[in-house]
C-alpha cells in the first residue's frame, strides 16, 4: 500500500458511479468533484451508520465541505453535480413544499373553520434558512418517521450562510457543530406560537461554495475557538490567473445510467414504498481500525515532535471525516472485500488532505487563540524533535525553544517524548542527557 506522502489523487481507485464524475474533471478540480460527489452520496444514504474505532455509538456519514477559489475560477462546476445527484431528493421536496403552500391555502379559505390536520411533511433540500424553520424542519421530520434524516445544505455562495450568521435568532453556528454528529440534539424554546418547542436532533451535509473573503466571512474567529473548523473539509481550487477556463468532459449515456441506478439505490435504502423509512444499514468497517489507529498514531508522535496544538485538535476529526467518505466509497463498492485496499488508501489520502487543509488554513489562528506565541507558526519547516541533536540536554532543549519563540516549558517536551519512546535519558558524568530513538 502506498503511504500518504506518496498517494495523490490520481493514483486513487473508486467506484464507478464517483469515477465517472472524477474522470470528467480537469486535473486541478478532480478533489473539488470527488469531494462534491461524495457529499452528495453521503446525503442521499442517510440511513446508512458505521461504527468508528474511537466511538461507542454509530455514525451516520455526515461531512461537510468547502470549496474556495477566486470569482470566476469555475466553482459553479458543483451546480451541475448537485442537480444531477440530487434531483430526485428535491422533486421529492417539491411534493413536501405543496402539500404545506396547499394547507395554507386551504387556511385562507376556510379561515379556519373545520381545517384537517396539517400535512406530514419531510424536505430536507435547503439553503438558507432560519434556526427556527430549521428546528421546525428537523421536529416534523422526526415527527413523521420517528427518526432525524439529514439535511443537505448547498450555497452556491458562502455569503449566504456569513449573513445568515450576523442577522438576528439565525445564529447557526451553534447548529453548526451539532449537525456533525447524529444524536446531538438541540433544544428550541420560543414564546412565539408559531415557533417550534421541541427538542430535536439536526444533522445536515453540506457544500458551500465560496471566495477567501468570503469564507474568512463565515469561519470567523467565533468559528475558529467553537470547533467548527475542525468540521470542515476544505479544498482550494488552484490559481487560474492567466489559464484557460476549466474544461468538463460529458458523461455519456451509460455512465449516466451507472449513476442514476446508484442513486435510485440510496433514495430506495432511505424511503419504503408506503413513505415509510427503511431500517439503517450498518456498513462493516471494523477491517480498517487498524489502519485508522496508524494514521492516528502517526499524527500524535508529529504533535509531540512539533508541539502543534491545533494538529493535536485538528487530526481527530480529521480522521472521522475521513473516516465517513471512506465507509461510503466501501458501501459504493458494494462491500466488495477485494476493495478494501483500495478503501484504505483512499481513508489515509483523504485524512493527510483534511487536516493539512486545516491546518494551513486556521492553523496558527488556532494557536494564537489558545495563547501560543503569536510570532511562531503552526507548522514549523522543521519540528522541535528534528532540530535537536542526536544527543542533547534539558539546557539545549530550552535553547531550542527559545530560538523558536516557543514558550512551552522544555520538560513537557521532554516528558512526552520519553513517554512515546522518541527518547531515553542516558547516564553521563556531564549531567541530564537525551538521545533519540530512531526506531521510533
Amino acid at each position: 500500500m502506498k503511504t500518504n506522502s506518496t498517494t495523490d489523487i490520481g493514483s486513487l481507485k473508486l467506484p464507478e458511479c464517483v469515477a465517472l464524475f472524477v474522470d470528467a474533471a480537469p486535473s486541478e478540480f478532480k478533489i473539488a468533484v470527488l469531494l462534491s460527489v461524495i457529499c452528495c452520496y453521503c446525503v442521499l444514504g442517510t440511513r446508512l451508520r458505521v461504527k468508528y474505532i474511537y466511538d461507542l455509538d454509530l455514525h451516520a456519514l455526515l461531512i461537510q465541505v468547502l470549496i474556495v477559489g477566486e470569482p470566476g475560477a469555475g466553482k459553479s462546476f458543483t451546480r451541475g453535480i448537485v442537480k444531477r445527484l440530487m434531483g430526485p431528493l428535491r422533486l421529492r421536496d417539491k411534493v413536501q413544499r405543496d402539500k404545506e403552500k396547499n394547507y395554507r391555502n386551504l387556511i385562507k379559505k376556510l379561515k379556519y373553520k373545520s381545517l384537517p390536520d396539517e400535512p406530514d411533511t419531510d424536505v430536507r433540500c435547503i439553503q438558507t434558512i432560519t434556526r427556527a424553520m430549521l428546528t421546525k424542519r428537523a421536529d416534523a421530520i422526526q415527527t413523521k418517521f420517528g427518526e432525524p434524516l439529514a439535511f443537505f445544505l448547498y450555497a452556491e455562495e458562502m455569503g449566504l450562510m456569513a449573513d445568515s450568521y450576523k442577522r438576528v435568532y439565525a445564529d447557526l453556528r451553534t447548529l453548526d457543530r451539532l449537525a456533525y454528529d447524529l444524536g446531538a440534539e438541540f433544544c428550541n424554546e420560543t414564546l412565539h406560537e408559531a415557533g417550534c418547542n421541541s427538542d430535536v436532533d439536526i444533522c445536515w451535509n453540506s457544500l458551500f461554495c465560496g471566495t477567501e473573503n468570503s469564507l474568512n466571512e463565515y469561519i470567523d474567529k467565533r468559528s475558529i475557538e467553537g470547533g467548527n473548523v475542525t468540521r470542515k473539509i476544505l479544498c482550494k481550487l488552484p490559481d487560474m490567473l492567466g489559464d484557460k477556463a476549466p474544461q468538463f468532459t460529458t458523461i455519456d449515456k451509460e455512465g449516466s445510467a451507472v449513476i442514476s441506478n446508484m442513486v435510485d439505490r440510496l433514495m430506495n435504502e432511505t424511503y419504503a414504498d408506503d413513505d415509510t423509512l427503511q431500517p439503517t444499514h450498518i456498513i462493516p468497517m471494523e477491517w480498517l481500525d487498524q489502519e485508522v489507529e496508524k494514521w492516528c498514531d502517526e499524527q500524535r508522535l508529529e504533535v509531540l515532535k512539533t508541539g502543534s496544538r491545533a494538529r493535536n485538535c485538528f487530526y481527530k476529526r480529521s480522521s472521522l471525516s475521513a473516516f465517513r467518505m471512506a465507509a461510503l466509497i466501501y458501501y459504493l463498492w458494494g462491500e466488495d472485500e477485494t476493495k478494501q485496499e483500495h478503501v484504505a488508501e483512499f481513508y489515509n489520502f483523504m485524512a493527510t488532505y483534511i487536516v493539512e487543509g486545516l491546518l494551513a488554513q486556521w492553523g496558527q489562528d488556532y494557536d494564537e487563540i489558545h495563547q501560543a506565541d503569536k510570532d511562531a507558526t503552526t507548522e514549523q519547516k522543521t519540528s522541535i524533535y528534528a532540530l535537536c541533536p542526536d544527543r542533547f540536554t534539558r539546557d539545549q532543549l530550552r535553547e531550542i525553544l527559545l530560538k523558536q519563540n516557543l514558550k512551552t516549558d522544555a520538560r513537557i517536551f521532554i516528558c512526552k517524548w520519553k513517554r512515546a519512546r522518541l527518547i531515553h535519558q542516558v547516564k553521563e558524568c556531564t549531567g541530564e542527557v537525551f538521545e533519540k530513538n530512531y526506531s521510533s
